[in-house]
């Protein structure tokens, strides 16, 4: 297994995705590391190649002031494409993930990041400090380290495997690894990295649970102001040559924004919407509402194929899968809601079991 080596540390992550972009464009595989620096209580960058690359990249490095006339840390990224950030534990909810992405970035001229989040190895560990605590602490976390790097870079080698293997080469795709909690850590580096979207494997019905992200899935979800794909099982290239997307709505006012974004993201894909409203308590206004959207729809939506209609179940949630079954949509589509209808599905028990029952792909919005 070919080792990664670190080049260089930086503070701010402005540097480290500047130095990124130049690499990319030289050819030379990059990784990047988050780590915390206990002398000086910063988070740091580190900045990692291929044993093979190190020579190049030292040559490239030494050349920035001269080609660009200022330090690399007063420079700013001059690439700033769409950015997908997809977490990975390496299982293959993970890899279904990551290939949805790719084909994603493909169609959106984005770029992937990678994110792997280890745990700290030495939080249950009941030792008095000492130097040999020290000792075995550092041991502990080197093993982890080492153990995290070749996991990613093994999953890096299998996604540029099946961006081969599906023609889509030209996909900007790098990696970074944060040790910590697995939650707080995909917030920070979405903090930092700023994605459009963040792609997630979850549990579908055929898949065993045998995955900690799917676990947390819901969570990150909730945590995140970013739209989050959920994705239950292996992509299927169908999905992308039309996107049947399901829009679920409850006539909020962050319906509009929702929808809006929604555009925007699959405006690449040949597309066609219906927004549906599940009436679970037969409400006479429902109608009146739907007729409002469909008006509005037309006015300012009308080069789009998009339809509405009202649906009438008493479980949201089944009335959602038994229209989505049988109009063969491809993707649902939900905002969460702080309250109405679909404050329901975003009950914990419920939402786990959308997550893990509608072998769907999902793109959920914050509300």
């Amino acid at each position: 297994m070919n080792c990664l080596i670190t080049i260089a540390t930086y503070e701010e992550s402005r540097s480290a995705c500047f130095l990124k972009e130049i690499f990319e464009n030289e050819n030379i595989d990059c990784y990047l590391a988050y780590s915390y620096n206990l002398e000086t209580n910063v988070e740091e960058i580190q900045f990692q190649v291929k044993e093979e690359d190190v020579q190049h990249a030292v040559k490239v490095m030494m050349n920035i002031r001269e080609t660009y006339g200022k330090q690399i840390e007063e420079l700013e990224p001059t690439h700033k494409p769409h950015r997908i950030l997809v977490p990975t534990d390496f299982s293959p909810g993970a890899e279904y993930a990551c290939q949805y992405a790719i084909q994603m970035a493909h169609k959106l001229s984005a770029e992937v990041k990678i994110l792997h989040v280890y745990e700290n190895p030495i939080i249950d560990v009941s030792v008095k400090e000492s130097a040999t605590f020290e000792a075995y602490a550092l041991h502990l976390r080197r093993e982890m380290e080492k153990k995290a790097r070749e996991g990613i870079m093994a999953f890096s080698q299998r996604m540029k495997t099946y961006m081969e293997n599906e023609g889509l080469g030209n996909i900007r795709l790098h990696t970074t690894l944060a040790m910590g909690n697995i939650i707080r850590r995909i917030r920070k580096v979405s903090e930092n990295y700023q994605p459009d979207l963040v792609v997630l494997g979850t549990v579908g019905r055929q898949e065993a649970p045998k995955s900690i992200l799917a676990g947390v899935a819901e969570e990150i979800i909730k945590r995140l102001n970013i739209p989050v794909y959920a994705i239950p099982g292996p992509v299927q290239k169908a999905y992308f040559d039309e996107m049947r997307i399901l829009y679920a709505t409850d006539f909020n006012e962050s319906d509009n924004s929702s929808l809006n974004r929604l555009l925007k993201i699959v405006e690449p894909f040949d597309t066609s919407i219906t927004c549906i409203h599940i009436d679970s308590s037969h409400n006479p206004s429902s109608d009146t509402k739907m007729n409002e959207l469909n008006k509005m729809l037309r006015m300012e939506y009308g080069q789009y194929k998009i339809e509405c209609c009202l649906i009438e179940d008493e479980d949201v949630f089944h009335g959602i899968k038994e229209f989505a079954s049988k109009n063969r949509i491809n993707l649902l589509s939900i905002t969460t809601q702080k309250r109405g209808i679909f404050e329901i599905l975003f009950k914990p028990n419920l939402f786990k079991k959308i997550l893990q029952e509608s072998n769907l792909p999902m793109l959920i919005f914050p509300g």
